[in-house]
């Protein structure tokens, strides 16, 4: 095998190498970040809700990552039904104003 190949080769390798590092790093970095948005995120929680107990500041602050992944999930699931509640709390509200106004209207007619 030529020198230039055995070079070549050699460099391939060493990006490939690189490469993969970069990856895997920056998987690392952007997992660190969102892992530092979410405590962030719940101890804003934790000031608007609880007028920033100290208690449950330091609390959160001992949580573990996983901890606070599972939080955000609970918070986007109750986010989301408050939301089907909000719209069926407004289909209620129409589907009671359109009998009323039925009530109403029959009563009107019938007196």
């Amino acid at each position: 095998m030529k020198l230039t190949t055995k070079v070549t080769l050699g460099l391939s390798v060493a990006a490939a190498a690189s490469i993969a590092s970069t990856v895997f790093v920056s998987d690392k970095v952007i997992t660190k970040v969102r892992h530092m948005a979410n405590r962030k995120k719940v101890e804003r929680f934790v000031e608007d809700k609880f007028n920033g107990n100290e208690t449950l500041l330091n609390f959160v602050d001992n949580l573990e990552d996983k901890d606070i992944e599972s939080f955000m999930k609970v918070a986007q699931k109750v986010s989301a039904k408050r939301d089907k509640v909000a719209a069926y709390g407004d289909n209620v509200k129409n589907a009671t104003d359109n009998v009323k106004e039925k009530i109403v209207d029959l009563m009107e007619h019938n007196c």
